[in-house]
């Protein structure tokens, strides 16, 4: 576990600080598609019954869109800020985002990932995508 957390921080350049995120994160992938020989079935499978889910799995540390769906914007507000998915939430199905604008590591539900296939999307084009969820 520790070597997949070591190998994420390192391809990402990234600082020791950020160790305790990237092991929370192995530790959820790992549970979700290591497969155990004997049994032929994920710790995923043997607690709840039911094969994982494992389509919205996405890089660590790439670069993701955030959606603000408050009732209190206004007209000339941003619906999106930029952020750095970060991991997994545990108890319910969101994202750990860094938001690189107010420098805080959140919890979202809406959630638009950049995994570099897309290339300088702007903010404003992505209200656009988020329109229609």
């Amino acid at each position: 576990m520790q070597e997949m957390a070591k190998t994420m921080l390192f391809k990402n350049s990234l600082h020791n600080h950020l160790k305790a995120e990237a092991v929370n994160t192995t530790c959820y992938v790992q549970n979700r598609i290591f497969i155990r020989p004997l049994i032929k079935k994920t710790p995923y499978e043997l607690s709840r019954g039911r094969r994982p889910n494992i389509s919205y799995f996405h890089p660590f540390w790439c670069e993701c869109f955030i959606l603000y769906a408050k009732d209190q914007l206004t007209k000339f507000d941003l619906k999106v800020d930029k952020g750095i998915f970060q991991g997994y939430f545990d108890t319910y199905k969101a994202y750990r985002v860094f938001n690189t604008r107010t420098l805080v590591v959140e919890e979202f539900i809406h959630v638009k990932f950049d995994d570099g296939l897309t290339s300088n999307r702007k903010l404003s084009d992505l209200e656009d995508d988020f329109a229609y969820m």
